[in-house]
């Protein structure tokens, strides 16, 4: 569940921040961010690698969210994940089962309130334009308090696109978790029910409700 946690972080965080300090990756971020909110949902398709340098022990998997206001969706090899903005729907298909629980209003994270990212540029980081090159810039976000977990968050976004091309997540306790996005969609529409578990399509599940 920490590994997940971090991937959901880090593959959705990314397409909501917005900068502080550094004027230019103010602009890159604000564009990229602006066309994000526009958009009917955000699509991620991308390869994940993370690496633990306590344990000395790396896992790579592939992976895809959908997010669209309060609702996500996020598929990983081992765990689904459903939000719908009133339930989520955590489901593991090795163990043919599915909890569900109620997002708790006073949590200011993404599992609890995935429009957040759309306004944390209001604050906690600060940013830098790192380099660029002829297809993308490269940015740095830190954490303004310096007591937290995270080291940074460094960013690559397309020229062209204002889309996201990786985002690296490093953290102090030697974790880090390197996203490399294969597609980036801004097109995609949710069909009704998109964000919803249905128990219809997965018959032998059991289902615990934690509501």
């Amino acid at each position: 569940m920490k590994l997940t946690r971090l991937i959901l972080l880090l593959a959705l965080l990314p397409v909501a921040v917005m900068a502080q300090k550094d004027p230019e990756a103010v602009k890159v971020l604000s564009e990229f961010s602006k066309k994000a909110a526009a958009a009917p949902s955000v699509r991620l398709d991308f390869d994940i690698v993370a690496y633990d340098s306590k344990e000395d022990d790396e896992t790579e998997m592939k992976g895809n969210a959908v997010i669209s206001g309060d609702k996500y969706r996020l598929t990983l090899p081992d765990n689904n994940i459903w939000a719908d903005g009133k339930a989520v729907w955590n489901y593991m298909p090795d163990a043919k089962e599915v909890t569900v629980t109620e997002p708790d209003p006073s949590d200011e994270s993404f599992m609890s309130k995935p429009s957040l990212l759309f306004s944390m540029y209001e604050k906690g980081y600060k940013v830098r334009l790192l380099e660029q090159n002829l297809t993308e810039w490269i940015i740095d976000l830190y954490p303004e308090d310096i007591r937290i977990n995270l080291v940074h968050i460094r960013l690559a976004i397309g020229k062209t696109l204002h889309d996201l091309r990786s985002a690296e997540y490093k953290t102090k306790d030697g974790m880090t978790v390197t996203l490399t996005v294969s597609k980036y969609d801004l097109s995609f529409r949710p069909p009704e029910g998109y964000f919803v578990f249905n128990l219809v399509d997965h018959k032998g599940v059991e289902v615990i409700d934690m509501r």
